[in-house]
């Protein structure tokens, strides 16, 4: 799968289509901005959940990791570690970005990392969440963040 690159606005007003907190807001806002003095390049947003219970593969290529936005369920209780993996098919118990989300009094938190010169992956990008820093035992559907992720070009 080739990653399907579109004009930066559509990938803006996506983005937008989610209520998020004012924090997650100007984080946006402040990286469209950056992104302007870069030309604005062509992006992709790639939207995820775990109702799965599996890896989630967001990019087979390699590409570069502009923004990531995670929202924990309101109603969780459970701590899960979200994790991304510099990987084509599957992500590492380790992970190479490894985010902590509490469970009790962390429900309905939103997330959003930002690099905006692009973190760039070599072979792809894998997610998946579990349920402890070190293991790979996926968490729970009433415990896993959903979110979205915006990748360009390598």
């Amino acid at each position: 799968m080739a990653l399907t690159l579109e004009n930066i606005n559509l990938v803006k007003q996506r983005t937008r289509w989610d209520t998020r907190k004012p924090g997650v807001s100007e984080i946006m806002r402040a990286f469209f901005k950056h992104m302007e003095s870069l030309g604005n390049p062509d992006l992709q947003f790639v939207p995820f959940d775990q109702t799965t219970n599996a890896d989630a593969v967001i990019a087979d290529v390699a590409c570069k990791l502009y923004a990531l936005y995670l929202k924990k369920p309101a109603t969780s209780t459970v701590d899960a570690w979200f994790k991304g993996s510099n990987h084509a098919t599957v992500a590492a118990a380790a992970g190479d970005i490894v985010i902590p989300l509490v469970g009790t009094g962390g429900g309905g938190a939103e997330h959003c990392l930002c690099f905006p010169d692009g973190l760039k992956l070599s072979t792809g990008l894998t997610i998946a969440q579990h349920t402890s820093l070190a293991g790979s035992t996926d968490t729970l559907d009433a415990d896993a963040v959903g979110g979205w992720a915006i990748i360009g070009a390598a």
